[in-house]
């Protein structure tokens, strides 16, 4: 590194301070540019400035709408950040670096595109650039791996293009194994859950049936205006697209302050309460909606 010759104090003059002051500034405000992570995108951003929350020095280099990859991800050469123009395709293909049983590494995709194993991490970044890039039309889709015409034939085949296709059989083989696994679980889960919930569904029903038909005025006591929030709700709970809350064809979003209010209920209380009642409706709503897909089933 060359260093500038010192200049004595008793030789420095008004210009040469000045000079050395406004290197020194340059050296401090350079710009730290970022570039996209999409191969072949030539847009960038100076990350100094955006921190500093001064405005860049071209416009091009503003920070405005870029993302950043979280912990976890596939972090491609070009870094961890995406422009505005290519922020939605990133989000909706946004792959998490994932390690199998072997020991190999691989990307899950939301869209449902998986890497090839690979035996270094390293690796898998490559992969899923030319998957966005597939995604984003610059090129063709890949061959499927199964696909003879694109097979690699015995005589040029080596070593370790050989333990490359073992190592996917046997990575494919541990995936289906793990495949089973999952769906086995999850339909245990499923039969222990479902008849409890459609129970509990049908015991809610009738707590808040018998509560509606009661005479009595639930909002006189406390602990009775606490379970009519719980069970039954004093919200309007209707979802309906374009339907506004008013205090004529429904209850409004301000029954429950009211109620509380009426009880001195702390707030912390109230915002519990209407926690609660969130779980029990949604409990109900759930088991409606098994019900709705056994029915067409059969």
């Amino acid at each position: 590194m060359n260093r500038e010759t010192r200049t004595p104090l008793a030789d420095l003059t008004e210009n040469q301070l000045e000079t050395l002051y406004a290197e020194l500034d340059a050296h401090r405000n350079a710009p730290q540019l970022r570039h996209c992570l999409i191969p072949g995108c030539l847009r960038e951003f100076d990350a100094m400035a955006r921190m500093a929350g001064d405005p860049p020095a071209q416009p091009s280099w503003s920070g405005d709408g870029w993302r950043q990859l979280g912990n976890g991800s596939v972090v491609p050469r070009n870094g961890r950040y995406v422009c505005p123009d290519h922020a939605e395709l990133v989000i909706a293909h946004h792959a998490r670096r994932v390690q199998t049983v072997s020991g190999r590494w691989t990307a899950a995709c939301p869209c449902g595109w998986a890497a090839p194993s690979q035996r270094w991490y390293g690796l898998v970044a490559p992969l899923w650039e030319e998957h966005l890039l597939t995604e984003l039309g610059d090129l063709p889709p890949a061959p499927p791996v199964t696909d003879p015409e694109h097979r690699t034939p015995l005589a040029e085949h080596t070593e370790q293009s050989l333990a490359e296709l073992y190592d996917r059989l046997w990575d494919a083989e541990t995936d289906s194994q793990e495949a089973r696994e999952v769906a086995r679980a999850a339909m245990l889960g499923y039969s222990l859950a479902v008849p409890a919930l459609l129970g509990a569904k049908t015991s809610l029903e009738a707590l808040r049936q018998r509560i509606t038909l009661d005479s009595r005025d639930w909002t006189a006591d406390k602990t009775d205006a606490w379970l009519y929030a719980v069970l039954v709700g004093v919200n309007c709970e209707n979802t309906d697209e374009g339907h506004v809350h008013n205090d004529i064809d429904c209850n409004g979003d301000q029954a429950l302050w009211d109620l509380g209010l009426q009880h001195d209920i702390p707030t912390d209380q109230v915002i519990r309460t209407g926690h609660l009642r969130w779980w029990v409706a949604n409990a109900v709503k759930v088991a409606q909606q098994i019900e709705a897909g056994a029915s067409d089933d059969s």
